[in-house]
């Protein structure tokens, strides 16, 4: 099950969400955790497409080349949509060479030409944090 936990928004008038999730460690999840996304964006009068792009690519390479279950952060703050996926693997994600002949292994790519900013934190020997910063069009 994916249980959201509602941040409130305090007195930070710029924020109009952050939404802190645990979903358990399977590929199903990331279906559930796009759609909430979808929904959350559109309520805001966003256009959800492109990050809900960039969180599906992060979060599945989190659970298919990560470690543990992943927790996932969002936040829409004036305008921009920052997603953070971690796991349990201090391995930085692995970009392959350009090969037009690829079928698979372009999800960092699609990340990279939808975000304005993305990057890795390594979180010591506990894991890493894949993030990535996109404006939401209104």
């Amino acid at each position: 099950m994916l249980l959201p936990l509602l941040r409130p928004l305090d007195a930070d008038a710029d924020r109009e969400f952050r939404v802190d999730l645990f979903p358990p460690a399977s590929l199903e999840t990331v279906g559930a955790v796009r759609r909430l996304l979808r929904d959350m964006l559109t309520a805001t009068g966003a256009d959800p497409d492109g990050p809900c792009l960039i969180l599906s690519e992060l979060l599945a390479n989190a659970l298919l080349h990560g470690a543990g279950a992943p927790s996932v952060a969002l936040e829409l703050r004036c305008g921009r949509l920052y997603i953070a996926v971690t796991d349990g693997s201090p391995a930085p994600p692995a970009r392959p060479e350009p090969d037009v002949a690829r079928t698979c292994g372009r999800g960092l790519d699609l990340v990279a030409a939808l975000a304005d900013d993305w990057g890795v934190e390594l979180i010591g020997v506990c894991g890493k944090a894949v993030w990535a910063v996109a404006a939401v069009d209104r």
